[in-house]
């Protein structure tokens, strides 16, 4: 009786401690949207377990249909990742090798482009322009094309450095690849990545998007007009051509997917079920300029430290739709995150959740006592090298933060001497160096700031 009850009471222990920090993870997902808007879906999954899944805003602000963690997203650019493993999948297959020429596969191509090497324009350091700012291709690509008929039109101009140079992020390179693939597999690019991948991982709401604008029941909306004062759909967009048929995109972003089947393909992807765990690690190794400098992309994918911690990722932008995905290699972590807004980047949300998952951030103040004590110590103003003066304040209990003359915004104390905004788990932290007080931002994403001088 006494061990049943003590289970009971551990069991009621962990549930209430799950339910807790699903509530701080919708409390996030819901700083950072609306409910009566275009919004996010969100998962994060740490070793092998769902820790959280959820979905908030408008899949179609016509029907007014809310977003579900099972709606299908455009992926946009972590389609680069599908592509580049393609390449590799190839690779293991003896259809081609890294060092091969674009030229061998595609021998009618723009004669600047034949000799780039497929590892040059995997890691965007083929020197290879994009097509995305040519207003020339803006007048076709609301339509759809062929993929040849796209790559003819696309690759008129001349290369923009030697190889290896420098990096240079091109959109252009990954259609290249598509094509490439098409040629060493015998089977078009979606049909090949159907094959290959989405079947065998039973993906089955993930697919090639070979022409049109939309799919399912979820839309992508914009506000990048300046005479739009709400969301419009991406496509009716007035002030620059955002009328983008897929088949124009491709192999460099045309992919739409569910966080379930991402779920599936990150876990495959990183365990070597895809390809080799040998070729995944070259995948994920930053490529090298012949200046000597490391680069923070590899063969399809993102490396760089986030909050300190090293990470692989992929960001991904198309007409309407934003999307991010990210592993944490040391912490066994995946998180991702899809928005139907191409003006809501999802990464500040899933990396409030990270923090939180993976505890980042000092934890905020309960102890009245400790709060005071920290009142006491950060009341004052705070100057950085360019002038710039920050002023904290204390008004009854509660604790200000303003910049200059912009709006005092009300701040959350919390542990090791630190404080944040509401809804974000960047922060600030107090220090002392050389006998001043110091503040020094520490953000999620690009890490410790300059310090702010106590004056």
């Amino acid at each position: 009786m006494v061990r049943f009850i003590v289970l009971s009471v551990v069991i009621g222990m962990c549930t209430f401690s799950v339910l807790a920090k699903t509530l701080k993870f919708d409390a996030v997902l819901q700083c950072h949207n609306s409910r009566s808007e275009p919004g996010m879906v969100v998962r994060l999954e740490q070793s092998d377990k769902l820790i959280y899944s959820g979905a908030i805003g408008i899949a179609d602000l016509k029907t007014m249909r809310p977003l579900q963690v099972d709606d299908v997203f455009q992926i946009g650019s972590i389609t680069k990742t599908f592509t580049a493993a393609a390449i590799f999948k190839l690779l293991e297959s003896n259809k081609l090798s890294l060092k091969d020429p674009v030229g061998k596969f595609i021998p009618n191509i723009n004669p600047h482009y034949k000799h780039l090497t497929l590892e040059h324009i995997l890691s965007h350091t083929s020197g290879l322009p994009d097509y995305l700012d040519d207003p020339t291709v803006h007048q076709v690509w609301g339509e759809y094309a062929s993929i040849e008929d796209v790559i003819n039109r696309i690759t008129r101009k001349s290369v923009q450095s030697n190889p290896t140079e420098k990096y240079s992020y091109s959109n252009l390179g990954y259609i290249l690849l598509g094509k490439v693939i098409e040629v060493a597999s015998g089977l078009p690019y979606s049909a090949y990545l159907e094959e290959v991948f989405f079947k065998p991982l039973q993906m089955k709401n993930t697919f090639v998007m070979t022409k049109g604008l939309s799919v399912g029941n979820v839309q992508g909306y914009t506000t990048r007009d300046p005479a739009a004062k709400q969301y419009i759909k991406a496509e009716k967009l007035i002030s620059r051509s955002w009328k983008v048929d897929r088949s124009w995109i491709y192999s460099s972003g045309a992919i739409a997917s569910t966080l379930a089947d991402m779920s599936r393909w990150n876990k495959a992807l990183s365990s070597g079920e895809v390809i080799t765990l040998q070729n995944f690690t070259l995948m994920a190794t930053k490529a090298r300029l012949n200046s000597g400098k490391y680069i923070k992309y590899g063969l399809g994918l993102n490396i760089q430290p986030l909050a300190t911690i090293d990470s692989l990722s992929h960001e991904g932008m198309v007409p309407g739709f934003f999307s991010w995905n990210v592993h944490f290699p040391e912490h066994n972590l995946f998180a991702t995150a899809f928005s139907n807004a191409d003006t809501k980047h999802p990464g500040p949300m899933l990396l409030d959740m990270i923090a939180l998952q993976l505890k980042l951030s000092p934890e905020p103040l309960i102890d009245s006592q400790k709060v005071k004590q920290l009142a006491q110590k950060l009341v004052g103003r705070y100057q950085s090298s360019s002038s710039k003066v920050l002023t904290i304040s204390l008004e009854g209990n509660t604790l200000y933060a303003q910049y200059g003359d912009d709006i005092k915004r009300k701040i959350i104390p919390r542990e090791d001497s630190s404080f944040s905004h509401e809804c974000t788990e960047n922060y600030f932290q107090l220090r002392e160096n050389a006998g001043k007080s110091e503040i020094v931002p520490i953000y999620l994403y690009q890490g410790e700031q300059e310090a702010l001088i106590k004056f």
